[in-house]
């Protein structure tokens, strides 16, 4: 079920150009996803004394929007979480906070963002947020099934879904008996069902929000396809500056100018980017023209999955083919006829 507001979304239009930026490699960790843009907006809020919301698990990893309110908490908000979160209680909280006068930025699915703008009227004054390049979000259900089969009674101590290099990104899970588990992400049971579509939602598949006209203050996602100058740490983050309030932070027009003073300061002294053209960027991430397409067989997964044991479920939907079957699939129908001496 999506998270959408209930009153129809407002868009801001689409800018001309977009920031390919990095963090500079005394201040990158191996924690943040792409190029770390997430955190210099929030140290530009916890500075002016503010709260900054996002997705963290809890002790029982299971996934929720929270607050934090120092740089240390926000650790947990950092990096990706490829599935859909609880933001009940923080639109609550966000609410509250903003009430007091306090500066906020949250950060979500731009499902997410549309639905907070629901909750509270509109948009507020202080508030500040950034929503993702969004490629679907699968169940909680689905990941916390997947996670129990994989701890195998064992305590599960951290998981990440974006670990190792950038681009060839793997799942890893510590669990309490000092042992671990690393794999591509994309060769895990979770990461297959997620890149297939076969575990998303239906509304993914009709998502109002994969465009370039963007509903929340800033965008932010992996600049895939950059071509520039690159970083010697860490990834490249992709940021959409979409509203007033976000131009006035950054010192960025959108249109290619750049602002005499922007608000946050710190931004030369942590980060690098270069501008470019907001087409460059459409073309390296497709969910910001079209929805996510949906496997054939997806309602068909989640009837397995919703009646039957999990372990039957991931044996019979998610688990890595044979190697033949692996080989074929690389093959053009050229090739397999060559092979085949047709």
């Amino acid at each position: 079920m999506s998270d959408g507001a209930k009153s129809s979304p407002v868009f801001h239009k689409a800018p001309e150009t977009v920031l390919a930026a990095w963090l500079r490699p005394d201040v990158w960790s191996p924690g943040h996803s792409s190029g770390g843009f997430f955190r210099v907006l929030a140290r530009f809020v916890l500075d002016n004394g503010g709260v900054v919301f996002g997705a963290a698990f809890d002790g029982q990893f299971s996934l929720a929007h929270r607050g934090a309110e120092t740089e240390r908490d926000c650790a947990a908000l950092y990096g990706s979480k490829y599935l859909r979160s609880d933001t009940a209680a923080a639109y609550r909280d966000v609410r509250d906070a903003l009430d007091a006068g306090r500066r906020v930025l949250y950060s979500g699915t731009p499902c997410q963002v549309a639905a907070l703008y629901g909750f509270l009227g509109g948009r507020r004054e202080g508030l500040v947020t950034a929503d993702l390049v969004c490629g679907g979000t699968p169940p909680a259900a689905v990941f916390r099934a997947y996670l129990e089969r994989l701890r195998a009674g064992r305590g599960v101590v951290s998981v990440s879904f974006r670990d190792g290099p950038w681009k060839r990104p793997r799942f890893t899970a510590a669990f309490s008996d000092g042992s671990g588990y690393s794999r591509p992400l994309y060769e895990t049971p979770f990461g297959r069902g997620f890149g297939m579509g076969l575990t998303l939602p239906k509304a993914c598949g009709q998502c109002p929000y994969a465009r370039a006209e963007r509903v929340a203050d800033f965008t932010l996602g992996d600049f895939w396809g950059y071509s520039g100058p690159a970083p010697r740490k860490g990834g490249v983050s992709l940021v959409l500056v979409n509203s007033g309030e976000a131009r006035q932070m950054t010192g960025i027009s959108g249109d290619g100018e750049q602002a005499r003073h922007p608000l946050i300061g710190c931004l030369p002294a942590i980060y690098e980017s270069v501008e470019r053209p907001l087409a460059e960027a459409v073309r390296g991430n497709p969910r910001l023209s079209s929805p996510v397409k949906l496997h054939k067989d997806r309602d068909a997964f989640f009837r397995d999955f919703e009646t039957n044991p999990y372990e039957e479920t991931e044996r019979r939907w998610l688990a890595r083919p044979p190697l033949p079957y692996r080989v074929l699939a690389r093959l053009t129908p050229s090739r397999i006829k060559r092979l085949l001496g047709r």
